[in-house]
């Protein structure tokens, strides 16, 4: 039986290249199976495409090291902003080239934030608008052999105070997006945190919520934090750290979210990739290997589940 999880990577940020590679032989000597790049903080994309320079520069990096890589694309990358449309889908498209280069198999894209007040009175159109983007961008990736792993969103500060919205708080609604595209080449990412924030704001029960995302998943998002939902609009980081509010991006351990017992609820496909997606203020070599190790447990609980 294939393995429901069969690459655990960590979430590397840098926009030096040697730092970039420092960190990843960091990665490599801790144990991990493949590292996570952010399309943005390796600097590779400048105008909306690929500057063969730094290109270049990274790839050397990341070939430099025994690891398989994964991308996160722009945070900001929204298919939702009809303003920017044509902006938006080519630093899409130059991320999905960015993913062949270090030959990525999966890049993370975000669902858009809008305005609550166009989500409700505009809901079908912007949704229709985030569909035709990521049933195109769908189709290069498949040229590039790169399968597009749609985010589950965290509840924060904005959307707690009114000011941003987005239909991807509710994992339902990735799901019901991913399966109206109907493409083999886009998937869903569990940030399991992310949803474990937005169940405790909404008052659901945490795997019950993902239960509609499970099958489609093809990558997952690994980090802790305690559900409570951001309300002091003065905090920093480390001062919602202090206070365990928000996606605090804890290491594994460190909130209180039940992985095993979530995870093992639900009907996940096999194959996964997860990526420990851990702030680099705890992303030290003690920190990653207790962290790394925890993930490898949840793992092969999953595994024992499904004999």
């Amino acid at each position: 039986m294939r393995k429901r999880i069969d690459s655990i990577g960590a979430m590397v940020v840098s926009d030096d290249p040697a730092k970039l590679d420092r960190r990843l032989g960091e990665i490599a000597d801790i144990g991990f199976d493949h590292a996570e790049l952010s399309a943005t903080h390796c600097a590779a994309i400048v105008g909306g495409a690929l500057n063969p320079t730094r290109l270049r520069q990274v790839v050397e990096a990341v070939r430099a090291h025994r690891l398989a890589t994964t991308v996160h694309a722009p945070l900001i990358l929204n298919f939702m902003d009809l303003d920017r449309a044509d902006l938006h889908r080519a630093v899409a498209r130059a991320s999905v080239d960015f993913c062949e280069a270090v030959e990525a198999s999966v890049m993370v894209i975000h669902p858009g934030w809008v305005a609550p007040e166009a989500l409700v009175a505009d809901r079908e159109r912007l949704l229709e608008q985030e569909r035709a983007a990521l049933a195109g961008l769908a189709r290069h990736a498949e040229t590039r052999g790169v399968v597009l792993a749609l985010e589950n969103m965290p509840v924060v500060l904005e959307s707690v105070t009114g000011r941003l919205d987005n239909h991807g708080i509710s994992p339902a609604s990735v799901a019901a997006q991913i399966a109206a595209v109907d493409h083999p080449n886009l998937r869903g990412t569990i940030d399991l945190s992310h949803a474990h924030l937005a169940a405790c704001h909404r008052g659901v029960d945490l795997a019950a919520d993902l239960i509609e995302l499970a099958p489609l998943t093809r990558h997952l998002h690994l980090h802790d934090s305690f559900g409570r939902a951001p309300t002091l609009s003065n905090a920093n980081y480390r001062e919602q750290i202090a206070y365990g509010m928000g996606d605090i991006h804890l290491p594994l351990g460190w909130g209180n979210i039940p992985f095993e017992s979530v995870l093992g609820r639900l009907p996940l496909p096999g194959g996964l990739s997860a990526t420990l997606e851990i702030n680099g203020v705890y992303a030290d070599r003690e920190v990653l290997a207790e962290s790394l190790a925890r993930a490898r447990a949840i793992a092969d609980h999953l595994d024992r589940r499904a004999a």
